[in-house]
């Protein structure tokens, strides 16, 4: 029986060693293999190995199987993979246990690519020693769990190096993030270790979580960014050993993100402050950091109950802890000053209106007790400013009136056709004047610029069929979305098709929107926010 089993267990061991064979890919195809890697893709087993010699290829790959695929000398500078396919990754992965390894990926400067590679709802697999540039997401993992993403350099890419969505329980350590627009960007993924990562000269950010909790984030680079770090609706994080530095804003800012442990950090020569604590980020605990040469040392904006404890700060520009607001409280013990102001005076609001009325009436009764006539005339010019300020700060809050317009863009000279194409269905087509007629209105204000001569829009067509005739937003179906570019002043002639089921009646609503970018992600709105600019509602009977 046991010699049985024994044969067995051999023959069944025989068979997987015989089954992962070694393909060769070689741009000459010679010797036998192949000159396309899809091609050898396509051929393998589960479990192969595919060696890519010396060579540029041209084209994007699927593997949809566990593979190990690499350079023959395991150097990227070797092996060029590249595509100008702006529709899909480069390589696309759909299988568990797969490894990437040795390869150079480049996209186009003109058309990016989605992604250098993409891991989808994958597991188990590696991502080793590449280069990739060109593509909008240098590294896109969706889904997916238990990768090991090392030692690969992504740059010169129009969105993200690495971008996790939706991600967990992923290793992701020593690779080089630099020149892109965004650096690390993990939404809405827990559990992950973001480790011994250089990160630097990105537009924006180095690292950012948006909804993302109990992540390591330990002995990273972070510099020469606009923001080091970002912690935004995220929580109980660990953010240790990290050094955040010569960043153009702060080196680390939390938002909305509670119950976080920064420890043993370095920030220094950031801009603005070392740390900056936005509203609702309570819980956190700030030990044993290094906050040096910022312009704050730390900044508390309207947030209490963290423990700010242990940390030295140094030379800072202006305060070692700056306070915005007076009314936080937060434990504040055992901290070191050296070369800067400790703290900042935390007087509340109705105590600086009572402090400056005391004074006020304390200088105007030894003006009237001494009968000083120059000072005399400075109090009621005082108190002229005074008024006149109040009555500019009521006139901003609360405006009876303005002549600004309620929208940007208008819709107008809207044309309806709709022509039956089958029993069930109608075509229609919406015909329509974009007008950009104004760059300030209540909708848009034109403050930073934004609002340009020729303008990227998206103008968006939704319905809606409400059996009783009423109407809601969240009822609203996307049936259009079209990006176009308005001539402001000009005449913008725009065309809608869609397909509607015949015998309903509809709301349709057509709105013209701008998308703004953000400089690191809003809790609720990521890193885009939607700015409508303008729109129209018409009612659309189908029924005979």
């Amino acid at each position: 029986m046991i010699k049985n089993i024994l044969i067995i267990a051999f023959v069944l061991l025989t068979i997987n060693c015989v089954s992962a064979a070694t393909i060769t890919v070689n741009s000459d195809s010679t010797n036998n293999s192949f000159s396309s890697i899809q091609d050898a893709i396509a051929s393998s087993q589960e479990n192969d190995s595919i060696i890519i010699d010396n060579g540029v290829y041209t084209g994007n790959l699927i593997i949809d199987k566990p593979l190990r695929i690499s350079s023959s000398s395991l150097d990227p500078e070797d092996v060029i993979i590249t595509s100008n396919n702006s529709s899909s990754p480069i390589i696309y992965v759909i299988s568990d246990n797969v490894e990437i390894i040795g390869l150079t990926i480049v996209g186009s400067s003109e058309i990016q690519p989605i992604a250098g590679i993409s891991l989808d709802n994958v597991s188990n697999s590696r991502v080793d020693n590449n280069k990739i540039t060109y593509v909008k997401d240098g590294i896109l993992i969706n889904h997916s769990s238990r990768n090991h993403v090392q030692n690969n350099a992504l740059f010169l890419n129009t969105l993200h190096g690495i971008y996790l969505v939706n991600s967990a329980d992923n290793d992701l350590e020593a690779n080089r993030i630099f020149n892109n627009k965004h650096g690390f960007y993990l939404d809405l993924s827990n559990q992950n270790i973001v480790n011994r990562n250089n990160i630097s000269n990105n537009s924006n950010y180095g690292i950012a979580l948006r909804g993302s909790d109990t992540n390591e984030i330990t002995n990273n680079q972070l510099s020469f960014n606009n923001y080091g770090l970002t912690l935004t609706d995220s929580h109980q994080n660990m953010i240790v050993g990290n050094n955040g530095s010569n960043n153009k804003m702060h080196g680390f800012l939390l938002w909305t993100a509670t119950s976080n442990i920064l420890k043993g950090n370095f920030l220094s020569e950031n801009k603005g402050s070392g740390v900056y604590l936005l509203p609702s980020s309570s819980n956190n605990t700030l030990d044993e950091n290094i906050l040096s040469k910022n312009f704050n040392g730390m900044s508390i904006e309207s947030t209490s109950n963290n423990f700010i404890v242990n940390n030295t700060f140094n030379s800072n520009d202006d305060y070692g802890i700056f306070h915005l607001f007076a009314g936080d409280e937060n434990i504040i013990e055992g901290n070191v000053f050296q070369d800067n102001i400790p703290e900042n005076k935390k007087i509340v609001f109705w105590q600086q209106i009572v402090l400056f009325i005391l004074v006020f009436l304390i200088i105007t009764g030894i003006a009237f007790y001494f009968k000083i006539p120059w000072l005399k005339k400075g109090l009621l010019g005082l108190g002229i400013l005074i008024a006149v300020s109040l009555i500019l700060i009521i006139a901003w809050y609360f405006p009876f009136e303005s002549d600004l317009p309620g929208n940007n863009v208008y819709v107008e000279d809207l044309e309806i056709n709709a022509v039956p194409i089958n029993e069930t269905h109608s075509r229609v087509t919406l015909s329509m004047n974009l007008n950009y007629l104004y760059k300030n209105s209540f909708s848009q204000t034109n403050d930073h610029g934004q609002m340009t001569d020729n303008l990227p829009v998206f103008v968006q067509v939704m319905s809606s069929t409400p059996m009783d005739g009423s109407y809601s937003d969240d009822e609203m179906v996307l049936e259009c979305e079209d990006e176009v570019i308005l001539e402001y002043s000009g005449k913008n002639l725009h065309e809608c098709t869609i397909d509607l089921e015949s015998e309903k009646a509809y709301y349709l609503l057509i709105q013209v929107q701008m998308v703004e970018e953000l400089q690191y992600p809003h809790p609720y709105y990521g890193e885009t926010k939607w700015k409508l600019l303008g729109g129209l509602s018409e009612d659309l009977d189908l029924r005979e």
